[in-house]
């Protein structure tokens, strides 16, 4: 695997992506699973997943070395280390792996390639105002971007009840490479976050940290 970028966010949060250049029978060897990551593995079908679920295993474990905690669901499917204090956040897509960890604070993040169909699904994500935002000079960078920033905020709440159109909200950036704000607002919880966003060989990267805001 290829470590594309290693950032240093601030002294307690960092991330990192990697480019998977290996096949699913180079992977396997390089992490011993243990028995519970063993069965979940071998229940998937397509190479393509096994091929990200290993790489982001692989990832994490190469960021803390040398120590190593298991990687564990919650019930609502978000990860964590087990017997860490540390938060994490996983995202993959096509050959890409990115995790981002902290020591302090809940974060998300989401990589997405810019594609021409993000544009048929629009409406499923975006609330009519923040469809109005859009530059159609620009969209589907703003879209993509839009898509990650609300992946991310899903990522970093961590529950299952958010409506991404309704209950997601977001000050719609002219593009990448900057800082914007999202707001999740359900029932009695009203917060606001900071985003930040990156665009890197075509794809876009955006992450969250709850400790910015």
């Amino acid at each position: 695997m290829a470590e594309l970028i290693r950032k240093n966010i601030n002294e307690d949060t960092l991330y990192a992506i990697w480019q998977i250049t290996e096949s699913v029978e180079e992977l396997y060897p390089a992490i011993k699973l243990r028995e519970n990551e063993e069965i979940l593995y071998r229940s998937f079908v397509a190479e393509s997943r096994k091929k990200q679920w290993l790489a982001y295993r692989i990832l994490i474990r190469e960021l803390l070395k040398p120590v190593d905690f298991p990687v564990e669901y919650d019930q609502t499917g978000k990860p964590f280390l087990t017997g860490s204090g540390f938060h994490i956040s996983v995202t993959h897509t096509e050959d890409l792996a990115a995790v981002i960890i902290s020591r302090n604070a809940s974060v998300g993040i989401d990589i997405e390639k810019i594609k021409p169909r993000i544009i048929k699904v629009k409406d499923k994500f975006l609330h009519e105002e923040e469809l109005s935002l859009i530059n159609k000079d620009d969209e589907l960078e703003q879209l993509t971007l839009a898509w990650c920033a609300k992946e991310a905020l899903y990522k970093m709440y961590g529950l299952r009840n958010l409506d991404f159109r309704e209950n997601i909200r977001l000050e719609i950036p002219v593009g990448a490479g900057t800082v914007f704000k999202g707001f999740i607002h359900v029932e009695d919880i009203h917060k606001e976050y900071h985003l930040i966003s990156e665009k890197i060989d075509g794809f876009i990267l955006v992450y969250s940290i709850d400790a910015l805001i």
